[in-house]
């Protein structure tokens, strides 16, 4: 077994994509599921990769490019689902992507899309960061679900670009993009509302600060830069950290302490999986949660949620 091979062999993926994979084949393609496939259970949780690539490549040979990309319409018929919930809950196509981005950081997954946002239109190339590089269904089933995601979102006339075989450079373009309004089902806008935040060691009552809390909670998964907080507070960068310092706190604290506030929340009042709860709070992943975490509380969210139960 040559080292790339044993790579391939151990490589994890999210058991979401494919969950996608299985019961899209289970509805339209039941023939192509030969043997024993198990249905996975968790939108985070690792599956084997090999198994998505194999059964991906079986529906590539037997129906086509257009059914792997069709794969991803699949997500408009599921519930609610806290993964796909942040991911939609974006304000435009391209902070749905860096989500998407960061989302596969959080699988471990070795596979990656650097996404390029242009007008109306984001460019994509799906590699391996070692090891093998995607196969082209694999390239193909993001391509789709990119698809399906961006009309989910508010985009119309959405069409797909595969580019050549194996198809690692795409791009999606729409006509039009009007956001929709996202449901807020476990009411997080409310907690944030009546709980402050300086029990996590910010004091919001600074008049920028309010300001800074409403804007990042309609949507605590986005990856906001300042340059970006302060073009939606109609300030300079250099303005909106000075006015900041001057009421004692940073963009940075206050981020943290946001996600610190609705991880507790979200460990104390749902059932999500630890890794959706740090997915959802804005973590750049699983080990960056705990870290992060445990610096404010002194206890990993394992033991917090045990402990608050």
């Amino acid at each position: 077994m040559t080292p790339d091979d044993a790579i391939a062999e151990k490589d994890k993926t999210s058991s979401g994509l494919l969950a996608l994979v299985i019961s899209t084949l289970a509805s339209n393609a039941p023939e192509l599921l030969t043997g024993t496939v198990e249905m996975p259970d968790c939108a985070l949780a690792h599956a084997p990769a090999k198994l998505k690539r194999d059964l991906l490549m079986r529906a590539y040979e037997a129906r086509g490019a257009d059914f792997i990309l069709g794969m991803g319409q699949r997500i408009k018929e599921i519930g609610f689902d806290p993964v796909m919930h942040v991911l939609l809950r974006s304000a435009a196509p391209e902070v749905m992507a860096a989500k998407f981005q960061r989302f596969e950081q959080f699988t471990h997954s070795r596979h990656r899309s650097e996404i390029e946002a242009r007008d109306r239109c984001l460019a994509v190339r799906h590699h391996a960061v070692s090891g093998p590089p995607p196969s082209g269904p694999e390239n193909l089933l993001i391509a789709g679900l990119l698809k399906a995601m961006l009309e989910v979102l508010g985009c119309e006339g959405v069409s797909v670009d595969a580019g050549d075989a194996p198809h690692d450079r795409f791009a999606l373009s729409w006509q039009s993009f009007q956001p929709r309004e996202v449901a807020d089902p476990l009411g997080m806008a409310e907690k944030r509302r009546i709980e402050p935040l300086r029990v996590y060691g910010v004091d919001e009552t600074g008049p920028l600060a309010r300001r800074v809390v409403r804007l990042l909670a309609e949507d605590l998964g986005r990856n906001w830069s300042a340059g970006e907080m302060a073009r939606e507070l109609a300030l300079s960068t250099r303005t909106l950290q000075r006015r900041l310092s001057e009421e004692g706190t940073s963009l940075s604290v206050i981020v943290k302490a946001m996600r610190v506030r609705e991880a507790c929340q979200l460990l104390t009042d749902s059932d999500f999986k630890i890794t959706e709860i740090g997915y959802w709070c804005g973590f750049s992943d699983s080990p960056h949660f705990s870290r992060e975490f445990r610096r404010a509380l002194g206890v990993p969210p394992a033991l917090y949620r045990k402990t608050a139960a």
